[in-house]
C-alpha cells in the first residue's frame, strides 16, 4: 500500500494525462498536491521503485511513463 503522497501524485498524474493529454511539471504538481518539490521526487521515487510509473530522479516529472494508474490491492 502507497503513503499518502505517492497515492496523491499517482492520481494527479493519472488525472492530468487523460485530461490534458501529457503530465505535469514540477510546478504544476506543487501547486496541485500541495508538496514541496523535494517530497514530490521522493514520491515518484517511490512510484517508480514499486513499478507505477517510469521515471528516473534526474529526470523531469513531465517526463515519466505511467505503467499502473491506479494503486494495486
Amino acid at each position: 500500500m502507497l503513503d499518502d503522497t505517492p497515492r496523491k501524485l499517482l492520481l494527479i498524474l493519472t488525472h492530468y494525462q487523460r485530461h490534458f493529454g501529457t503530465l505535469p511539471g514540477l510546478p504544476e504538481l506543487e501547486r496541485l498536491s500541495g508538496r514541496t518539490p523535494v517530497l514530490i521526487k521522493k514520491g515518484l521515487a517511490v512510484l517508480a521503485k514499486e513499478n507505477y510509473i517510469q521515471w528516473q530522479p534526474d529526470m523531469p516529472p513531465e517526463r515519466a511513463v505511467i505503467i499502473e494508474g491506479w494503486e494495486a490491492g
